[in-house]
């Protein structure tokens, strides 16, 4: 894993072979945390899960107290009784008398960040249900300190980042903006893999459905 001082450094010879303005670690550092926030945002590739008790005859649930303030929306739901992923609807395609119906759990959607909904709804459970969910990763703070989440070579998207942000505060827009579109063209390669890692796992799972 490549730490916060290599990406410091590679940011900092980059920068500096093309521009005579110079910038102090701690200014770096806080440009590559910004692009960590922007690349967690648009690409979701920080992941975590949290066990909520499923309960007889709910269909709601509020998350709020289970997910922290850097959560950025559910992914995916894992449920303890039928050892099985949940498959994500809207309530609209589930009908006008969806939440009237009991049974094993099947699918279900969000409202937001913080609200689910399961159907059909449980008659009678004592099982849970694992909710995946995608949030901010956590800011680089010490020199080697890093981030087993993000692979090595996604990693130059976040150097990439920190020399846009840098030559905009120079005010070079044209360096600015190229650095820029390759942070785009990395950010949809992370994002598409994001996907790609969640239907494999998920949805396709050992070529059933």
């Amino acid at each position: 894993m490549i730490p916060l001082s290599q990406i410091i450094t590679n940011v900092r010879i980059r920068h500096e072979s093309e521009s005579s303005i110079r910038w102090l670690n701690a200014d770096i550092q806080e440009s590559i945390n910004d692009g960590l926030d922007d690349l967690s945002e648009v690409t979701r590739f920080y992941e975590r899960h949290v066990s909520v008790p499923m309960s007889s005859r709910r269909t709601y649930y509020d998350l709020r107290g289970f997910l922290p303030e850097t959560a950025l929306g559910v992914t995916s739901i894992w449920s303890s009784v039928q050892e099985d992923w949940l498959e994500p609807r809207t309530a609209r395609e589930l009908g006008s008398r969806w939440e009237q119906a009991e049974g094993s759990p099947q699918h279900f959607f969000t409202r937001g960040i913080y609200w689910f909904a399961i159907w059909p709804r449980p008659a009678i459970t004592t099982g849970y249900l694992r909710v995946y969910f995608a949030g901010q990763a956590p800011h680089f703070t010490y020199p080697q300190a890093v981030l087993m989440d993000l692979l090595d070579d996604m990693v130059p998207a976040l150097e990439e980042y920190a020399l846009y942000d840098l030559a905009a505060q120079d005010g070079e827009t044209d360096r600015a903006l190229f650095h820029f579109v390759d942070y785009s063209r990395r950010s949809d390669i992370l994002a598409k893999e994001v996907e790609r890692r969640i239907v494999t796992s998920r949805v396709l799972k050992m070529g059933i459905r």
